[in-house]
């Protein structure tokens, strides 16, 4: 760990000089670059996979704060056995779930990598401001063991998203239930390492997860380890978010291929998912799925517009397309600052129904600590009763600075101000209400996600730039003070565990974002564009 601490030590003394191209230091002193190289020192001297008989660079999901290790390294063999392909993650010595998180989505042994995403950018991010390679070196080690070794043989997919990781003890997948979590940027850097294993996730999700491919009719749950693709459109399984990322997919897998198939898969999505045609005539046989609730889904539209640039002779028309459901979108009301809760919401959370779902309140009423309640419904869960809808987090959203974030990334797609007006919205309510008094239920990836909006709408309105920034690093003093254990940060504000699922690389990413901002780095990184 020395050498780990005197590295850290340089950096951190270093970085003013170093990286700000002669701009002033924070006027205070206050740094925050030595957290960021701490977190990431740290994770790669001793939060890896060296667990198995076969060590990796991967970074572990779940990790003990005092001894840096993985909690459990054996468990029963029943715990693996679960009626729904996914495996529950409680008990055996475990630690407790977080707040909002449920057993299924947990990475118990071993890594998911889409949790790693903004802690691989952080790496490559740090070796362009200190100029010290390893950072990036390590990041692309992980890039290469992960494509080359924890891909399906059988269906191409890879072992991370909502359900599914690697499992360090097994060598193995761990559960077999594919669903994509988050946006993924490091496909060039995939296609670079091994190009075949890269389009063979493309072609995955196209036959994996893709059902009837006729007619554009998938379910965001495929099976992972074996080929089993299910209808999903008729049960409302069919997210037209996961359409989004399917399209992000499919382009780069044309940049790469220039294989005119993949276009075709796109267009049979965007019209199976909008009911928008991007041809003359329907590419739908023998006639249309059900239609989705939201045809006009953020993420769709986001990652068609971003595919658009991949494919040139198909950037305008389906830039048009996704300008077509923005105006369906924006013609809906916007919430005012003063429409946004400042207080917890009450909210009747629902009570046990059936036999199991009472059996499981039973079993696990112990998780109801402090201001959380238990749920059993959609799967066991604690929700947070403490926190306002600005702080509130639980898996499978990001909450409202998410939603900000999303529409400031569709003001830099499109210059629609009225994006950024909503953007402005959520920050300046948070702003006008200041830090949550109770915090025992924060997650590192609210806190990351409101210093990244912030210091990035800073730039666009200059009268309130101020007290963005000001804002932005009262929120990174209260993240450090509350999260940071042992160089990492634990999973909420009451745990004494790390856990990625619940964003410690999204404040790590927020974190570096205001250490440049405030440093004068140019250019700056770009804001949190990967919780779609």
């Amino acid at each position: 760990m020395g050498k780990m601490k005197n590295t850290m030590l340089i950096l951190a003394l270093g970085a003013g000089a170093a990286l700000g191209s002669g701009a002033p230091s924070a006027p205070d002193g206050r740094s925050y670059l030595p957290a960021v190289i701490r977190f990431v020192e740290t994770m790669m001297e001793r939060g890896t996979d060296r667990y198995g008989p076969r060590p990796s660079p991967l970074f572990a999901g779940m990790l003990n704060l005092r001894t840096l290790s993985l909690p459990v390294t054996e468990v029963p063999p029943e715990f693996y056995r679960s009626p729904n392909r996914q495996v529950q993650s409680i008990g055996c010595g475990l630690p407790d779930p977080p707040v909002g998180i449920r057993p299924g989505d947990r990475v118990p042994f071993g890594n998911n990598l889409e949790h790693d995403i903004l802690l691989l950018r952080t790496m490559f991010e740090l070796t362009r401001l200190t100029g010290e390679p390893r950072y990036a070196r390590r990041a692309d080690e992980v890039l290469r063991f992960w494509l080359e070794n924890c891909q399906s043989a059988e269906t191409g997919l890879m072992a991370c998203g909502e359900h599914a990781s690697w499992d360090f003890l097994q060598e193995k997948i761990h559960a077999d239930v594919h669903e994509v979590f988050r946006r993924f940027p490091f496909w060039e850097n995939l296609y670079q390492i091994n190009p075949y294993r890269a389009l063979r996730i493309a072609e995955g999700i196209w036959m994996s997860q893709v059902a009837d491919r006729r007619r554009g009719d998938y379910n965001r749950h495929a099976g992972l380890k074996v080929h089993h693709p299910s209808l999903g459109a008729a049960s409302g399984s069919a997210f037209p978010r996961h359409s989004g990322f399917y399209i992000w997919t499919f382009a780069n897998a044309f940049l790469e291929s220039r294989d005119p198939r993949f276009i075709e898969r796109i267009e049979v999505l965007v019209e199976s998912r909008t009911g928008l045609r991007p041809r003359p005539y329907s590419l739908l046989v023998p006639s249309p799925c059900p239609p989705p609730s939201d045809p006009a889904d953020p993420t769709l539209r986001l990652l068609l517009w971003d595919s658009s640039a991949l494919v040139p002779e198909k950037t305008e028309a389906w830039r048009q397309l996704v300008r077509t459901l923005d105006e369906r979108d924006l013609a809906a009301r916007a919430p005012e600052e003063s429409d946004i809760p400042s207080r917890p919401r009450a909210v009747a959370f629902p009570s046990p129904k059936t036999e199991e779902e009472k059996e499981l309140a039973r079993k696990y009423a112990g998780l109801a600590k402090g201001s959380r309640v238990l749920v059993v419904s959609g799967g066991v869960r604690t929700i947070s009763t403490s926190l306002s809808p600005l702080w509130e987090m639980s898996y499978g959203g990001s909450g409202l600075s998410g939603k900000a974030l999303l529409d400031y990334t569709r003001f830099r797609q499109t210059g629609d101000a009225r994006f950024l007006a909503r953007a402005r919205r959520i920050a300046d309510a948070l702003v006008r209400d200041g830090l949550p008094d109770k915090k025992d239920d924060l997650w590192p990836k609210a806190c990351g996600q409101v210093i990244s909006l912030l210091v990035s709408l800073r730039k666009e309105v200059p009268e309130r730039s101020g007290a963005y920034l000001e804002f932005a690093r009262q929120t990174a003093d209260m993240a450090i003070g509350l999260f940071q254990r042992n160089g990492l940060f634990r999973a909420d504000g009451s745990a004494e565990h790390y856990e990625a699922i619940t964003g410690a690389d999204d404040l790590l990413w927020g974190l570096l974002q205001l250490h440049c901002a405030l440093e004068g780095v140019s250019p700056e990184p770009t804001h949190n564009d990967v919780n779609w």
